[in-house]
């Protein structure tokens, strides 16, 4: 056992109350996950320590997050009176990091789902509070999905498929400007246009959130890239020339929109 090895199996630990559950029962085959010296170095640790740290450690996590991705929503109730930020140490969020897998994208959702309401109720009467609080829980969960490290996914005769995490968010007042301009820390503040704008909201491989307008010809691109269909049957069914969606395949694969697999490995057209 080495330092670097239980100070990950430590950290993988305070992340996951699944392995939290498991470490504290007999046996639970964590050995060949974390290592056998590094489960027994950590079962010799006080629980109730472990699970402060854990919590303490979500807690964090979740904070910066929030500060972040929530920065214009949490910018106008704050000027009201109200802070979403106060989710933190309210029962609701302390029931959720007792389960919470920290970093996944179903515990994302969750802690997002806290915030929305918060916000929503902070911002009650201002109308475009509602498409502002959505497009920021766009980006929040949009970080949360998986990080594709392994470089151009686009193999010869792959077959393109929406990501998981891609969303696309249908607004009805552009609060684009309004989020950059709260970054900016601009004062005062743009009143967003009453602006119809449909936006695609991507990781991209390296860990970047990504937000671009979306088209109606790219929408429909990416309703058809189901990975059951080749570049060429996606391009006939948007009614594209091959080249041309190969194109516009590949600045959405660059954005983190669309991943490849194997033919037909996608879902059934």
């Amino acid at each position: 056992m080495t330092g670097r090895g239980l100070h990950d199996a430590l950290l993988r630990v305070l992340t996951s109350a699944n392995l939290r559950t498991r470490l504290a029962a007999p046996g639970g085959g964590l050995d060949a996950l974390l290592g056998a010296k590094e489960v027994a170095a950590l079962r010799g640790a006080d629980p109730q320590r472990l699970t402060r740290l854990a919590r303490f450690l979500g807690r964090h996590f979740y904070r910066e997050r929030i500060v972040r991705l929530f920065a214009a929503s949490r910018a106008l109730a704050r000027a009201r009176g109200q802070d979403p930020l106060g989710v933190l140490d309210g029962a609701e969020f302390a029931a959720l990091l007792a389960s919470a897998e920290v970093g996944a994208p179903e515990t994302a959702d969750r802690v997002a789902c806290l915030v929305e309401a918060r916000a929503r109720a902070a911002l009650d009467g201002v109308p475009w509070a509602g498409d502002l609080v959505r497009y920021e829980g766009a980006l929040f969960r949009v970080e949360a999905g998986p990080r594709r490290w392994a470089g151009d996914e686009r193999a010869p005769g792959g077959a393109p498929v929406r990501a998981p995490d891609a969303r696309v968010v249908a607004l009805e007042w552009d609060v684009t400007g309004l989020v950059v301009a709260v970054r900016r820390g601009e004062d005062p503040l743009p009143v967003p246009p009453a602006t119809g704008t449909r936006l695609l909201v991507a990781l991209a491989p390296d860990g970047r959130v990504t937000t671009v307008r979306c088209s109606d010809g790219a929408a429909r691109l990416l309703d058809a890239c189901d990975g059951a269909r080749s570049v060429r049957e996606v391009a006939q069914a948007v009614g594209l020339g091959e080249d041309d969606a190969a194109r516009v395949l590949g600045q959405l694969t660059d954005l983190g929109a669309l991943t490849w697999v194997e033919p037909g490995a996608g879902a059934s057209r």
